[in-house]
Formats: C-alpha cells, sequence, structure tokens
C-alpha cells in the first residue's frame, strides 16, 4: 500500500491556525460554562441556607409549641389550686365579712392561711366596699387607688365567679379573687396575691425562653410585671393570641422573635388566659449565617481556584498551538528564503569564479591598476562569503565533531578577518587561554567565529567613518569557566540598534548597508549544534558578544 503524501507545511500550518481558533471558540462556551456552574455552584449553599432556616425555624417553632402548651398546662394546675384553697375558705360557714371580723373567723383564717406558701405576698379577707377585715400579713398592701375601683374587684361581684388579674392596673403583684357567696349573694372576697419573681410559677420562670407573657381574657397582660420595655396594646395582644393558632415570629420591642402560645386551663370562671413562649430568632439565625458564610467561601474558594487552574491550561494550550503554528510559519518562510538564496548564491558563486580567474591574469600597468585591483580582489571575496553564507543558510549540513582546540579555530578565523579592508583601521586585541578543547566541526566553529569577528570589525569601521568614535577597537578573549570554554568579542561601536534588538537573532534583519544579516542566525544556530550558546549584552560604549560551549570530557 502506498503512503499517503506529507501534508504541506502552509497546509499544516493553516491546520494548526484553524485548530487553535477551534480551541479558543471551546475555551470561551467553556469558560462560559464554567460561569454558569459555578452560579448554580454559589446559588446551591444560598438555596441551602435557606432550607437550613426553614427547617430550623419549624424546628424552634415545633419545640416552643411543645414548651408553650406544657408551661401553660402547669401553670393552669398552680392557679387552679391557688383558686381552689381559696374557694374551699370561702364556703366555710363562719366567713361572713359583712358582719366584721370576729375571732372565729381569725382563727379560721389564721389555721387556714397563716403564712401560706401559696401566695407570695399574702391573703386577704373583703367586705363589698373593699375594706379589709383580715389579712396575712397584717401590712399586707393592697394598693393605692381604691378597691371598688379596680376592674376585677368590680367583676367578681357582678359575676359572683372568681377572676384573675393584677393587683393595680399594669403594676404589681398577681391576684387571685375568690367571691365569698351566701344565698346567691356576694357577701365579701378573699384575695390572695403572688409575685412571680418571689417564688417561681410553674411555666412562668423556667424553660430556658427569652420571654414568657401571661395574658388575661381582655387582653391585659399579666405577666411580667412590671411591663418589659415596650409599649403593650390590642394590637399585639391580638398578635400573641395568633400564635395559639399560628406559631411565628412577631417583633416586639424591636426584636425579631420566635413565639407559639397555649390557652391556660384555668378553673371555672377564668377563661381566656395565654401563655406564650418567645425566644430571640436573630440568636438561632446567627448559627446558621455562620455555618452558611464558611460554605460560601469555600464554595468561592473552590470554584475560584477551578477557574484559575482551568484558564491557565486553556491558556497554555492555547499559546502552543500559537508558538507551533508560528514555528511553522517560520520555517516554511525559512524553506523558501533557503531555497531562493541557495540558487541566487549557486549563480553568483559561479559568475564570482570567472571574475576571481579572469583578475589573477591581470597585472597592474600604472599606479593606478595597484590600487584598483586589490579593491577589485576585495569585493569580490566580500561577495564570495555573501554566497557562502547564503549557500550555508539555504542547505545548512550536519556537524561532523572531533577535538579541536578553540584557540586555533580562533586564530584561523582572525586571519580570514584581518585581510578585510576595514581591518586596517580598527586594531584587534586578542588574549587566549592554551589547552581548550571541545568536541566540535572546526568548519563550522570557524564560520560562526568569523561572522562575530567580521561583525564587530565592520561596525567599528563604520563607527570611526561616521565620527561616532574617533578611535574604534575590538577586543577577543577565550577563557575556562565552570566546565565551559567562554569566548568573549567585544567592541565600542556603539551597540545594536535599540529597534533591531529583539529582531537580532532573525535571519535578514540587519540595519548596515553591507550584509543581508545571515552572520548572527548562522553563528548562533551553529554553536546551538554543538550544545552551546550565543548572547549578546549591551556595553555603554558598544556590544558584547558571548559564545559558550562545554569543554571535552576528560572522564
Amino acid at each position: 500500500m502506498s503512503r499517503p503524501p506529507p501534508l504541506p507545511v502552509s497546509s499544516l500550518a493553516s491546520a494548526l491556525g484553524e485548530l487553535a481558533r477551534a480551541q479558543q471558540r471551546a475555551g470561551r462556551s467553556a469558560m462560559l460554562g464554567l460561569a454558569l456552574l459555578g452560579l448554580v455552584a454559589l446559588a446551591s449553599p444560598l438555596l441551602a441556607y435557606h432550607e437550613d432556616l426553614r427547617n430550623a425555624r419549624e424546628e424552634v417553632l415545633g419545640h416552643l409549641s411543645n414548651q408553650a402548651h406544657v408551661q401553660a398546662d402547669a401553670l393552669g394546675v398552680h392557679l387552679g389550686l391557688l383558686e381552689a384553697e381559696l374557694r374551699r375558705l370561702a364556703e366555710h360557714p363562719q366567713l361572713s365579712p359583712e358582719d366584721g371580723p370576729s375571732i372565729l373567723e381569725k382563727a379560721v383564717l389564721d389555721r387556714a392561711l397563716h403564712h401560706s406558701p401559696l401566695f407570695s405576698e399574702g391573703v386577704a379577707l373583703l367586705t363589698l366596699k373593699g375594706e379589709r377585715v383580715w389579712s396575712d400579713p397584717p401590712q399586707m398592701t393592697l394598693g393605692d387607688s381604691s378597691l371598688n375601683t379596680r376592674p376585677w374587684f368590680r367583676r367578681v361581684l357582678s359575676s359572683g365567679v372568681s377572676d384573675i388579674s393584677l393587683l393595680e392596673g399594669n403594676e404589681g403583684p398577681l391576684v387571685v379573687a375568690v367571691p365569698i357567696v351566701r344565698g346567691g349573694q356576694v357577701r365579701g372576697l378573699l384575695v390572695g396575691e403572688l409575685r412571680a419573681g418571689a417564688r417561681p410559677l410553674p411555666g412562668v420562670q423556667s424553660g430556658g425562653a427569652d420571654m414568657v407573657l401571661l395574658l388575661d381574657g381582655n387582653g391585659q397582660l399579666l405577666l411580667p410585671a412590671p411591663l418589659p420595655r415596650f409599649v403593650w396594646t390590642r394590637e399585639r395582644a391580638a398578635l400573641v393570641r395568633a400564635l395559639v393558632m399560628d406559631p411565628g415570629p412577631l417583633i416586639l420591642g424591636g426584636s425579631r422573635m420566635l413565639g407559639a402560645a397555649a390557652p391556660v386551663p384555668a378553673p371555672a370562671g377564668i377563661s381566656g388566659m395565654v401563655l406564650a413562649v418567645l425566644e430571640n430568632e436573630e440568636r438561632d439565625i446567627a448559627r446558621l449565617r455562620r455555618r452558611f458564610l464558611g460554605q460560601f467561601l469555600f464554595h468561592v474558594a473552590l470554584l475560584g481556584s477551578t477557574l484559575l487552574i482551568f484558564t491557565f491550561l486553556l491558556r497554555r494550550s492555547y499559546h502552543s498551538l500559537i508558538a507551533a503554528e508560528d514555528r511553522l510559519r517560520h520555517q516554511e518562510t525559512m524553506a523558501a528564503l533557503g531555497s531562493a538564496s541557495q540558487l541566487i548564491a549557486h549563480e553568483v558563486k559561479n559568475a564570482l569564479n570567472g571574475i576571481q580567474a579572469a583578475l589573477s591574469l591581470l597585472r597592474p600597468a600604472a599606479s593606478a591598476g595597484e590600487v584598483a585591483l586589490p579593491a577589485l580582489r576585495a569585493q569580490v571575496q566580500r561577495l564570495g562569503h555573501l554566497a557562502r553564507s547564503l549557500l550555508s543558510f539555504g542547505a545548512p549540513r550536519p556537524a561532523l565533531r572531533r577535538t579541536c582546540e578553540l584557540r586555533l579555530l580562533v586564530e584561523e578565523a582572525l586571519q580570514s578577518v584581518r585581510l578585510l579592508p576595514e581591518a586596517e583601521d580598527v586594531p584587534v586585541s586578542v588574549v587566549l587561554a592554551e589547552g581548550v578543547t571541545v568536541q566540535a566541526d572546526p568548519a563550522l566553529l570557524v564560520s560562526a567565529v568569523d561572522n562575530l569577528l567580521r561583525n564587530a570589525v565592520e561596525a567599528g569601521a563604520v563607527a570611526r567613518d561616521t565620527g561616532l568614535r574617533p578611535s574604534p577597537w575590538v577586543r577577543v578573549a577565550l577563557t575556562r569557566e565552570a566546565g565551559e570554554a567562554v569566548l568573549m568579542v567585544e567592541d565600542n561601536a556603539g551597540g545594536v540598534d535599540p529597534d533591531l534588538e529583539p529582531r537580532l537573532w532573525e535571519p535578514f534583519a540587519t540595519a548596515r548597508a553591507k550584509g543581508v544579516g545571515l552572520g548572527l542566525p548562522m553563528a548562533r544556530a551553529a554553536v546551538e549544534a554543538h550544545g552551546g550558546s550565543l548572547t549578546y549584552t549591551r556595553l555603554p560604549d558598544g556590544s558584547r558578544f558571548t559564545l559558550r560551549l562545554p569543554l571535552e570530557s576528560t572522564a
């Protein structure tokens, strides 16, 4: 089977260019996809945060609802016990407040209620006009205003049923008032007072809630007393009562609370009491917010690092394709230039051979001929060097290495350069170390060193002719340095044109009228073929070219 013909270099370059453009389009699509993925990834912790917040709120509300019911039941049992104890005494036939205190009444009351643990503030027996008949302790306070003006006092007298309220207005202890009924008529009241802080009420000062509110059937806030720092209104009372059916958020005193409420199972005749349990929502959310922030920052860091790595790899791959395309295009250009230069050099060389043969037969006939004939031979030699350079550029040969003493190769190149007409005006100082041996192709290295020396000498001659340097010079030094042979060629000709410096090693890049710009690229190619390097350094008044080659191994 015959092999397919190789793809032309131009086709490879265009194919790589199309591949680079395709990869660029794919990279944009991938970046767009990653951006969308990033939005999804960032939205994920946000949605999780809202879901966690909703679940946590539901969990807190469920806990508060259970707590409210338990505490309301406990408070109802306790209030029922207080009311039942007073009602038991109110039914005693010896109690008759309207007749004034009697020894028998005081004995009954002292025996039943003296230092009673059920009422922290005390117990009092009152007449229908609100006058005190008996109290324990005797100095027990009944408030500043007249008792018959109190709403709870009038309710008990008018309805004949027990009541629980505040002693006076929005202040003071909690009051449990029980009527004393005789023959269907209210004859007096037994009143017990207690403060929630003095002896904690079940369900009111326990359970760990931030706030516990107790409302009566009329919406009056019974506990805590005194009132909190916010103003109590009927609208707020309605909101708290709504928590019985729908636990949820509530704003009190500028704080957002989560709350639940439950009806208090109070004694007969005492209805509508509600116990609400509230917790600060911000405190519960703070923990979730910290966790969300940690998750969000982790997702951002993970996504950001992924985008950076992907972008770096994409740019690296894209730049490598662009570099490959540039190399192929350069190779294509160099191949075309090489073919053209080889054809031109071949024709020029043939013509020069004929001219050299003719010049060898000529003899100077006069003093003018003695000047013209050497000049012709110098120009022919220059054109011959150019032709050899073009031939070498068009068809470079592989290096044939052998042991060489670098000093001898440099001296051979110096001999050729000293024949240049410019060498008479540019002195060359030479310091060459002996015994510096390398494995190299002598012809390639001599050509490389010749190009460096020729450029330095010609640059010095131009600097002298233009008046830039009245006394140009060139220095050549060969030394050993850390396992390498180092050849430095320096001059004071002003240095390479700054505009040309970025393209110094490109073929056909030159700022001089003489030469075509092949010397330095060919010299570097020859040095690198031997595993060495050739570099340029700008000096204050000129240039330095440094050639480095590995020394021959003695092992």
